[in-house]
């Protein structure tokens, strides 16, 4: 089993629709300049990258590092992501996003290595 293989198809339209959301979110916060949708686009972020990388986690197999690896990247992400919403260090909300991004890498690497 590699990543999301084995998840349903309810589980995909939840990941989407989260995404969507965050985005949906991020944008209108960005050009209305609403604060709250910002914070609710950063909470949605925290969320997807918790949900998805414990997804991974619980379907890694222990001779597959890279998704073992994205899973704790999206997982740590997530974290500091709450912990930026928490006490807004600018340093907590890049490290989430470079968290984030290794780890969607090392998931699109363990997908092409197959």
């Amino acid at each position: 089993m590699t990543g999301l293989d084995e998840a349903s198809d309810t589980v995909y339209r939840v990941i989407f629709f989260g995404i969507i959301l965050y985005f949906v979110l991020f944008g209108y916060g960005t050009m209305a300049g609403e604060g709250l949708a910002i914070l609710a686009a950063q909470f949605v972020f925290g969320v997807v990258a918790i949900g998805v990388g414990t997804l991974l986690y619980s379907q890694a197999e222990s001779t597959e590092p890279a998704i073992l690896g994205a899973s704790i990247c999206l997982i740590v992400g997530g974290a500091l992501q709450f912990a930026f919403l928490l006490a807004p260090f600018p340093i907590l909300d890049r490290a989430s996003s470079v968290a984030v991004f290794v780890g969607i890498g090392l998931y699109i690497l363990a997908i092409w290595l197959e």
